[in-house]
């Protein structure tokens, strides 16, 4: 294992985010506290047994499972603030740096996003306890965790008869995203507008550079906000201020940060752009989805040879 469960990032930074809801929601390590909402959460399950026997049908065997998921496993939860968990994924350590991934969303909150960010999550914490690895198996009728699951990497490792589907996900391949800081990925050629210019001017400028999003910065260049081309589709915007149209709690991130960072953001937020700022706040660079691409083509050589 390359570092202890307490100092990965889950453990001293839990992750809070809003769910397709506009729910607040908390993913953090499970706690001695949570135990019994966690068997409450799996409980309320109706039916039981439907997805590989799991949870167990029984009310005695459930619990049971459950406990033996908490001693044997390194278990995540998805908590509301009133402290009802939501949510659960757990890593069972197997053999040769590979470890098993089991995650599970209560029936009334799926769809909702908190399956997407346990399962970053423990793909994340997995990596940084030093897995190789990561295995699961999936009924082969459930489309949507398929999906899900290959939208992050897993790949099928069975085309057999059998109801289950194996999938494996190599964590070595998050090793060059998770180190890459984005100040080696960012467009330092960044076209901006200022935020007393005309809308009528940001029309301009979208149209003769061909960008979906402008940072709105200050004479000193300053982010203070964001503007994108959805913010000028009314006729009546055309000679108000870019600072009276733009969205102001824009979403930055320092050089500093690394690319998983900017992916969590991109698919947790559903961003097209992330300004690149300095310690002052100053504009430095952006980064789109465009440049993680072309730095994973860039990079195909090396990704396929690990």
């Amino acid at each position: 294992m390359r570092r202890s469960l307490r100092t990965t990032t889950i453990a001293t930074t839990p992750k809070v985010f809003l769910n397709h809801h506009h729910v607040p929601i908390l993913i953090k390590l499970l706690a001695p506290e949570d135990h019994h909402e966690l068997k409450a959460m799996y409980l309320r399950f109706t039916p039981r047994a439907v997805a590989g026997g799991l949870p167990p049908a029984s009310t005695p065997e459930c619990l049971t499972w459950v406990e033996q998921l908490i001693s044997s496993g390194i278990n995540i939860v998805a908590t509301g603030f009133d402290r009802t968990v939501v949510g659960h994924a757990v890593i069972l350590p197997m053999r040769k740096l590979t470890c098993e991934m089991l995650i599970a969303v209560e029936p009334c909150q799926q769809k909702s996003g908190i399956g997407s960010q346990l399962l970053r999550s423990i793909i994340q914490l997995a990596y940084e306890l030093g897995f190789h690895r990561m295995w699961l198996s999936v009924e082969k009728t459930n489309f949507i965790a398929i999906h899900l699951y290959t939208k992050f990497g897993f790949e099928r490792l069975t085309f057999s008869d059998s109801p289950q589907l194996e999938m494996a996900l190599d964590l070595r391949r998050y090793r060059p995203t998770a180190k890459v800081k984005v100040k080696y990925v960012m467009n330092r050629d960044v076209v901006t507008i200022n935020r007393d210019a005309s809308c009528a001017a940001a029309i301009e400028i979208f149209l003769h550079h061909n960008v979906a999003t402008l940072p709105v910065i200050t004479d000193d260049r300053t982010v203070i906000g964001i503007l994108s081309q959805t913010d000028l589709l009314f006729k009546s915007h055309f000679q108000q201020k870019v600072s009276e149209v733009a969205t102001r709690n824009v979403v930055t991130l320092y050089q500093e940060c690394t690319i998983q960072r900017a992916i969590q953001l991109f698919q947790g937020k559903k961003l097209r752009s992330i300004p690149i700022v300095d310690r002052q706040k100053k504009l430095v660079g952006i980064v789109t989805r465009q440049d993680i691409l072309a730095y994973y083509y860039k990079n195909h050589q090396q990704f396929s040879e690990l």
